[in-house]
């Protein structure tokens, strides 16, 4: 809370992000003013859990032939939420049913290439992209199509 009564010996303080370490001060304040700030507590880190925010701006990028590049904005560390941070790649032909998935163990990361030799220049993908770490798997960017290059 922003305001805490004197009679009070302690407080909550409540919607922390995961995985992040913080420090706490305590001011007071009365009719005649505000004190200086007390010492700094200890640093304290909040519990790991799964992540909440995927990747942003996945798109594609060029590339050589046969190959899908497939680009993301990287996860802030405020936001991987624990250790073992990385990026589920899930991408499938257009049209077509059942995901290809790789893992990028990586959190700082930005694109994964996927070569095929089988793939014809210019191929319709549908990509997604994800994100997990100890905790478990988060969820995924929307779906985009990009296409694999000439």
């Amino acid at each position: 809370p922003d305001v805490i009564s004197g009679d009070m010996e302690s407080a909550m303080a409540v919607e922390l992000n995961p995985w992040v370490e913080y420090e706490f001060r305590v001011v007071a304040t009365n009719k005649i003013g505000t004190g200086d700030p007390s010492a700094p507590s200890r640093l304290i880190r909040t519990n790991e859990a799964v992540p909440k925010t995927p990747p942003a701006n996945v798109s594609g990028r060029s590339g050589r032939r046969h190959e899908l590049v497939i680009a993301w904005e990287p996860v802030s560390e405020e936001f991987q939420n624990g250790e073992g941070f990385g990026y589920i790649v899930a991408f499938r032909p257009n049209g077509t049913r059942g995901w290809k998935e790789k893992m990028v163990t990586s959190s700082d990361a930005s694109k994964f290439i996927y070569r095929d030799e089988s793939v014809p220049p210019l191929t319709p993908f549908e990509v997604k992209v994800g994100v997990y770490n100890n905790k478990g798997d988060g969820p995924f960017s929307p779906i985009v199509v990009i296409c694999s290059a000439e």
